[in-house]
């Protein structure tokens, strides 16, 4: 049905007369009154009329900036074939490229980073560094505190903020309610009628001086083996659902093969299979993790979609960036998808015991192993999972030793082939 305009709607629009002030308030016709004339005026002070000259004067320098250079466009992005040497099984440093690697500026989530060209000299270095020398700490409202330790996603980043939540339940610091570890951060949640922001500065800051002289961290860590179909028919179907109603898009396999210089599909399930997944958080829905590979030679990069998918299959296996991701539901998604694991990573009805203490199965520092199976499988897996008799195969509570994990790289032999 066509909504039409009634007369006195017309009559009404005729009405206004934009140019005396006085006229922008309309008379209200069921009334039929003139609403009270509010416009009035008012004298400022030279005080106050400086104050509103500089604002105007700020505002005006602020729109005469130039918008910040980009590193790259969205052609680079799409024609891939320029940068994929750059990725960890083909990697040579004398490759003379016109096009910048995009490699060198997406983040390990899959996104990219967020370049100011304004700053000094000084703040550039750190940002291609990566790791702070110091960590940051920035205010998050009046309950949070967010601490940064650099602006990379990587393990050595993670295990400073494992390490210092952990230490931070040891201190038992009145007014914390709880801690949030990331990749490259950790957010603390707290209240401030206990605790100052500053006080609360302070207090981390210690803790950090203690890690300082303390070199090894020990980390509480559970191992989870997860039977998983790779190249399985319901991520297929997604993607090609996608590239039908979205985006045309190459198949997620073969574009990562493609992008890290793989020689074929089955080489790349042999690479993600290879090693242990560190889980460093949890989000964006509860319970799904985000993960990193513990070998560095089964380290793999591809970027997020754009736009996203509308939907994902439950217990879906992705990755985007350098790391990996379950979807504990039927969701919306960008990460480049490739298995399926009929496993569940969260319970509200909480059926299974490993649940008993959250509806996540997952919590930071715990280990996830991807075991490739059949559809016989899965299918007798999801039987089980139906009864409610399913056992969860998994590793309780073992110790993670930092340094340890530290020895185990120097003494590993990167020409080995997955």
């Amino acid at each position: 049905m066509v909504q039409e305009y009634k007369s006195s709607d017309l009559d009404l629009f005729d009405k206004i007369d934009t140019s005396n002030p006085k006229d922008v308030f309309l008379k209200n016709k069921s009334k039929n009154q003139l609403m009270p004339d509010n416009h009035k005026s008012f004298n400022y002070s030279k005080k106050e009329i400086l104050k509103f000259k500089n604002l105007e004067d700020s505002l005006t320098e602020t729109k005469s900036r130039k918008e910040p250079q980009d590193f790259f466009n969205q052609i680079d992005i799409d024609d891939y074939s320029s940068f994929k040497n750059m990725y960890p099984h083909n990697i040579n440093t004398n490759l003379n490229r016109k096009k910048l690697s995009v490699k060198r500026h997406v983040n390990e989530d899959g996104s990219y980073p967020s370049i100011d060209i304004h700053q000094n000299s000084k703040e550039k270095t750190e940002i291609f560094q990566g790791i702070y020398s110091e960590p940051k700490f920035l205010p998050g409202g009046d309950k949070y505190l967010l601490i940064e330790f650099g602006n990379v996603m990587n393990l050595e980043l993670n295990f400073k903020a494992q390490g210092l939540s952990k230490l931070i339940e040891v201190a038992n610091i009145k007014g914390i309610y709880e801690t949030l570890p990331c990749f490259a951060s950790m957010i603390v949640h707290y209240n401030p009628d206990d605790i100052s922001y500053q006080d609360l500065v302070k207090e981390l800051k210690l803790i950090l001086q203690d890690m300082k002289e303390n070199d090894d961290v020990v980390v509480t860590s559970r191992l989870f083996h997860f039977p998983t179909v790779y190249l399985d028919k319901w991520t297929k179907e997604a993607i090609e659902d996608y590239s039908t109603k979205i985006k045309q898009k190459q198949s997620d396999p073969e574009f990562i093969v493609e992008l890290n210089n793989l020689d074929n599909v089955d080489h790349f399930v042999r690479v993600h299979s290879g090693t242990e997944y560190w889980v460093a958080s949890l989000g964006f829905w509860p319970g799904l993790p985000f993960t990193m590979p513990l070998d560095p030679r089964c380290k793999l990069t591809a970027p997020k979609y754009n736009p996203p998918r509308t939907w994902t299959p439950k217990g879906t296996v992705g990755m985007g960036g350098s790391s990996t991701a379950i979807y504990p539901d039927r969701l919306p998604g960008g990460y480049q998808i490739f298995g399926r694991t009929p496993v569940p990573i969260w319970d509200p009805e909480k059926r299974f015991d490993v649940f008993k203490d959250s509806i996540c199965l997952f919590r930071p520092g715990d280990r996830i192993k991807f075991n490739p199976c059949s559809y016989e499988e899965f299918e007798m897996i999801e039987k089980k999972i139906e009864d409610q008799s399913y056992k969860y195969d998994l590793i309780e509570d073992q110790k993670f030793s930092i340094n340890k994990y530290k020895k185990w790289l120097k003494g590993l032999d990167y020409k080995k082939k997955f």
